[in-house]
């Protein structure tokens, strides 16, 4: 090929430069699938993960790839990878140990990992990606595609395709964020959550108690629940907030406008995808006014009568009933009682069995106070 001039020269080696790397990024992308050899018993692992223009009639153009083989003859350390080559036109590299890469061999997920992104010189347009997992399907494995900029976290199915749109806007930074995305992978039956939490705070502010919770690392949670009691035993779910998964750190909040007006106890639960369970340390908020008190006395019950004294925050009826170690239920005289100092005696049965049981204590508002007593 002769060359004239510069400009020509410019010319040629970029159609040179795109040519071989859309070649790669095809390549990288799986229409020409690229593998080492695999030394692990069972069928490859792989992920590839292609970046389309994404079209106004819907049809889409290849930008570029790249590709995950996973074998556990591989290092996690950067060395028998494929260095990225960049290209003129929009780029989408694997990032790993600050090298952008093109094709990495890794070792099979079995219980936690993540896979960075980094992307660049892309357009103000619509994008699709298209992440397609072979047998990456371990027992109890899961995989949720991170969107730092739109703080969601999508399940990833880990033998298939699948497919995440976006768009980039020159109005939003975020939108064309270099490290925008990831992949985090997670097994619940192998890793327990990490400490979720990093804060939760609350305070008494006029006619509610106003709280907020704080956590990291937020991947893979289904929701948070705010749980209050009166006893520091027995909770109850006050509100339901549905998790953001932004994969960062991320504030929640809830006020409770019908706290009692002396000590309240409150926890989160958090819930994750699996089913995976976590809670917060207990605050402790007094409403003001009387703290609610319930004793049982004598204990043990010698003559078949329990003494029941109730320091009452609100006016209402209060539901007894006793249980044996069988988990039989006695349905005993309910009690009136009124806000402050209430105190009452309780006949049991005649001919209830001397042994161990349970007087369970409900309030109007439904919260329970189970008390052991030993009747002789």
């Amino acid at each position: 090929m002769k060359i004239n001039n510069v400009k020509t020269l410019i010319t040629q080696t970029k159609k040179l430069h795109l040519i071989c790397n859309m070649t790669f990024a095809m390549f990288a992308a799986g229409s020409i699938y690229a593998q080492a050899p695999s030394t692990s018993a069972g069928p490859q692992e792989s992920m590839r993960v292609s970046l389309y223009q994404l079209n106004a009639g819907g049809t889409t153009t290849l930008a570029d790839g790249n590709l995950t083989n996973y074998d556990d003859s591989y290092s996690n350390e950067v060395g028998d990878d494929a260095l990225k080559m960049n290209n003129f036109g929009e780029n989408f590299a694997i990032l790993r140990s600050a090298y952008k890469l093109a094709i990495e061999q890794r070792r099979k997920i079995y219980d936690v990992d993540t896979t960075f992104f980094s992307m660049w010189n892309m357009q103000q347009r619509n994008y699709r990606l298209i992440i397609t997992t072979y047998n990456l399907e371990h027992p109890g494995l899961q995989g949720f595609f991170v969107d730092s900029y739109l703080n969601t976290s999508t399940p990833l199915a880990l033998n298939s395709q699948n497919l995440i749109d976006f768009s980039v806007t020159s109005a939003a930074a975020g939108s064309y964020a270099a490290e925008r995305f990831k992949i985090v992978f997670r097994n619940p039956t192998l890793t327990p959550l990490a400490t979720l939490f990093s804060g939760f705070n609350g305070r008494l502010n006029g006619s509610k108690i106003d709280l907020q919770w704080n956590v990291n690392n937020e991947v893979a949670m289904r929701e948070y629940v705010l749980e209050r009691s009166l006893d520091r035993i027995n909770f109850s779910s006050l509100y339901h907030a549905a998790a953001a998964n932004t994969g960062a750190s991320r504030s929640y909040s809830s006020a409770d406008a019908d706290y009692f007006k002396g000590d309240n106890f409150y926890r989160v639960k958090a819930v994750g995808l699996a089913g995976d369970v976590q809670y917060s340390s207990i605050l402790k908020i007094n409403g003001g006014g009387q703290t609610q008190e319930i004793l049982v006395y004598p204990n043990p019950v010698s003559d078949k009568k329990v003494n029941i004294l109730i320091t009452a925050v609100n006016s209402g009826k209060y539901q007894l009933n006793l249980y044996n170690s069988a988990g039989s239920r006695i349905v005993l005289p309910s009690m009136q009682v009124t806000a402050g100092q209430n105190s009452q005696t309780i006949e049991l049965p005649a001919t209830l069995a001397t042994g161990i049981y349970r007087l369970k204590i409900t309030s109007p508002e439904n919260v329970s106070v189970v008390k052991t007593i030993n009747v002789l």
